[in-house]
């Protein structure tokens, strides 16, 4: 599976389009993903979330995830290493609040007023990480640690469950199965979940914000390019593998779906997979 490293104590992304770009991947840091526009789903674990603006999600290190795009979103990542927050390790009361962030859930429900005072404080951190002043590290600092405590004000820290009981027994199986495309037919999985064929995809589609058809699709495309990177496997042996007629297909779906082709995608990632292994090793 793709990794994704962080060379700095702290560092802000952003993801801004109609399509999310990159593999299913997982980080060696925590990464905090705020929804500033856009609605669409969040797969963490194997678990899938709706998104939409104004939506938190925290992820601790070893977290795999990506992202399906329904409309054109803009997320903002803040990344940072546990050693970010040196100083205030030695309160007993901040390592416990990191803590809490290792429960399996990970979409943190907020009340309409912290959802604005938490929009405020991205705003201030994205404002303060573009400027240089001799006080950016403590305002980034403070800011981000403020936000921690208000998403967890709550003593019970109140998350989000990923979809109800039975979509997400849905998931599941396609995690599983999502190389064998006759167990993932729409009556197949429609019969094997006692739901009607002809309602399967109305409920699918209200269940998780996506139709069947793109949610395997996309999900498809994210393990092929992870399998492409990092296993070796030609274009030829992962069309046979993920049921794709011939590498033709699934060449021109993986170009529609990443705005590359498998080649160029291939040599770019393994190219910055080096650049960060390097990186890391200084």
């Amino acid at each position: 599976m793709h990794i994704r490293t962080l060379a700095q104590k702290i560092d802000i992304d952003y993801a801004v389009g109609d399509k999310w770009n990159l593999p299913m991947h997982k980080h060696t840091h925590y990464e905090l993903q705020y929804i500033i526009k856009g609605k669409g789903q969040h797969v963490i674990n194997g678990c899938s979330y709706n998104y939409k603006k104004g939506d938190l999600f925290i992820m601790p290190p070893q977290d795999n995830h990506f992202f399906i795009f329904q409309e054109k979103s803009a997320i903002c990542f803040i990344k940072f290493n546990e050693s970010y927050f040196e100083p205030f390790l030695h309160d007993e009361d901040f390592k416990q609040l990191l803590s809490r962030f290792l429960s399996p859930r990970r979409k943190i429900l907020l009340s309409t007023e912290c959802q604005k005072n938490i929009g405020d404080l991205v705003k201030l951190i994205i404002k303060e990480y573009g400027r240089v002043t001799s006080l950016q590290n403590i305002v980034i600092k403070n800011a981000l640690s403020l936000i921690l405590a208000l998403m967890s004000e709550d003593e019970n820290l109140i998350v989000s469950t990923p979809k109800d009981e039975k979509i997400q027994s849905i998931l599941n199986y396609i995690d599983l199965h999502i190389a064998e495309r006759d167990l993932l037919s729409t009556q197949h999985i429609a019969e094997k979940f006692n739901i009607s064929k002809n309602y399967f995809n109305q409920y699918f589609r209200r269940s998780t914000g996506s139709s069947y058809k793109k949610y395997i699709q996309t999900y498809t495309l994210n393990l092929i390019a992870d399998r492409l990177v990092h296993q070796n496997q030609t274009l030829s042996q992962l069309a046979f593998e993920f049921g794709y007629s011939d590498e033709s297909h699934l060449s021109n779906a993986f170009k529609a779906h990443f705005k590359q082709t498998p080649t160029f995608y291939k040599k770019a990632n393994l190219a910055s997979d080096k650049n960060k292994h390097h990186a890391s090793s200084l």
